[in-house]
């Protein structure tokens, strides 16, 4: 048997030699898809975005240049290749439900929690049918547009929502007209590409930095590569779609960094039996807030925004349900890495380090918070509560406090935006004999890319472990490698 080779996104690699394909692809082309063959194609078009994430990334500039985009994408889709992978999906019902479920467990980020609310869509409109015609394929695919723009706040053209929608359209036009998959599929792809091409018509932000919107272009690839496999029934090397967006007059310029508007890109989820959604939504808008989804059913309910005091969007989702999955990236310190290629090497520490905010700002430090329980209310170390704070819980609650390593999700996704702007990662971690987060670290690292990503035992904490972490983002900042800092 023949070795597969490593694969840093961790994400199953779909066979370009799978038995069966040229069956598939065949079988495509005719009034119905098996939930087989939407599986595969679903896992073709997810790997096309994965293996775009760095230019998507690269294009990232609005609603903020934090230039996340890409990987956010890629980390909600590998949540859904994760759940679709296993072979007893036969109903195409039933991939579909299994998907939108994975993606409200995954989503990341604005466009994440986007495409997250369209797959939900896209299954409640299947319902249980065990085969997807192409009249069916479109009333799915337009509910899934319609409750992905529901899920916004504030809807804008221009963006992601705008090319869903002229994909849906396009889609329903196509088997109205009696077209089979592969030629139907094609023609809406081919309306869904000029809405892209289109978008910085629609929005200053992306006009000013000569680009197309990075959301929009992450679901063009996802139906790029669901193209190919519908047509050859494997996955083809990638498309000309950037030397086609350039010749329309889209450079691949990017944005200025990213300095005002709110500092958090805040989530989380919330369980219950029957969510508010409507009061949910009144009561987050009325704190100051922007980039406002809300995806999910009335069971699960997943929330993205920006905002600059997380703690408060975690106080008012509690008062809907269970509150699970909270993060908050600092898309200050996303954009300067995004922006500043100087330092070929990225720092990140956990909050076990106690390093000043002025070195964290000036040397743009990454840090993932250490999850702190106190008084049954649960926070983000750094990020949800301060030190101040927490000294103050401390001397009043009744209940000491507990903490526990952040999940090795929180590392792997700063490693991989990381790593789609520098050629190295070191991670200064709290000494092993104090707590599993290093090995949280290395997990991480290994399902990202080891060789790229070196975590350090500091065999320290506070302090020390603050000015070794210190130390070696001056040694980055003065253009020291990996192996030399190490």
């Amino acid at each position: 048997m023949q070795r597969s080779k490593p694969n840093p996104t961790g994400l199953p690699k779909l066979a370009t030699r799978f038995p069966g394909e040229l069956r598939v692809a065949a079988q495509i082309s005719v009034q119905r898809l098996s939930g087989y063959g939407l599986r595969r194609a679903l896992m073709a078009g997810i790997q096309r975005v994965i293996a775009r994430r760095d230019e998507i990334n690269r294009i990232n500039v609005f609603p903020v240049p934090d230039g996340d985009t890409g990987t956010n994408l890629a980390f909600t889709l590998s949540a859904v290749a994760a759940g679709v992978r296993a072979p007893r999906l036969a109903s195409a019902g039933e991939v579909l439900r299994r998907a939108a479920a994975e993606a409200i467990d995954g989503a990341r980020g604005n466009s994440g929690a986007i495409i997250a609310q369209f797959f939900q869509g896209v299954s409640e409109a299947l319902g249980p049918s065990k085969r997807l015609t192409p009249e069916a394929l479109a009333r799915a695919v337009s509910r899934g547009s319609s409750l992905a723009r529901e899920a916004m706040a504030e809807p804008r053209e221009g963006t992601i929502l705008s090319v869903i929608q002229a994909f849906a359209i396009s889609l329903k036009e196509q088997a109205d007209c009696g077209r089979d998959f592969r030629t139907g599929f094609r023609n809406a792809l081919t309306v869904a590409r000029e809405a892209l091409r289109h978008t910085p018509d629609q929005l200053a932000a992306l006009r000013a930095a000569g680009v197309v919107d990075a959301g929009a272009l992450g679901f063009v690839d996802l139906l790029e590569g669901i193209d190919e496999f519908i047509e050859t029934g494997h996955c083809a090397p990638l498309s000309e779609l950037p030397d086609e967006l350039a010749a329309a007059g889209v450079d691949t310029a990017r944005g200025n960094e990213y300095t005002e508007g709110h500092r958090y890109c805040t989530e989380c989820i919330i369980s219950g039996e029957a969510v508010d959604r409507g009061a949910l939504k009144a009561a987050l808008l009325a704190m100051p807030i922007s980039s406002l989804v809300i995806a999910g059913t009335r069971e699960k309910v997943r929330i993205h925004a920006h905002l600059d005091e997380p703690t408060r969007l975690f106080e008012t989702a509690a008062r809907f349900g269970a509150v699970s999955r909270e993060k908050a990236d600092d898309m200050r310190a996303q954009s300067k890495s995004a922006h500043t290629r100087r330092e070929q090497v990225a720092i990140v520490a956990d909050s076990g380090a106690d390093i000043p905010a002025e070195a964290m700002d000036r040397l743009n430090i990454h840090l993932v918070p250490v999850r702190l329980s106190i008084g049954g209310r649960d926070f983000l170390d750094r990020v949800s509560i301060s030190p101040r704070e927490f000294y103050n819980e401390l001397r009043t609650s009744p209940v000491p406090p507990r903490t526990s390593q952040p999940p090795p999700g929180d590392f792997r996704r700063l490693f991989e935006f990381l790593l789609s702007h520098h050629e190295r990662v070191i991670d200064v971690s709290l000494a092993r004999g104090l707590s599993g987060t290093l090995q949280s670290a290395e997990s991480a690292a290994g399902r990202t890319d080891a060789s790229r990503v070196a975590v350090f035992d500091s065999c320290n904490g506070s302090a020390g472990q603050g000015l070794l972490a210190i130390w070696a983002a001056e040694a980055a900042a003065a253009g020291w490698s990996s192996e030399r800092i190490v």
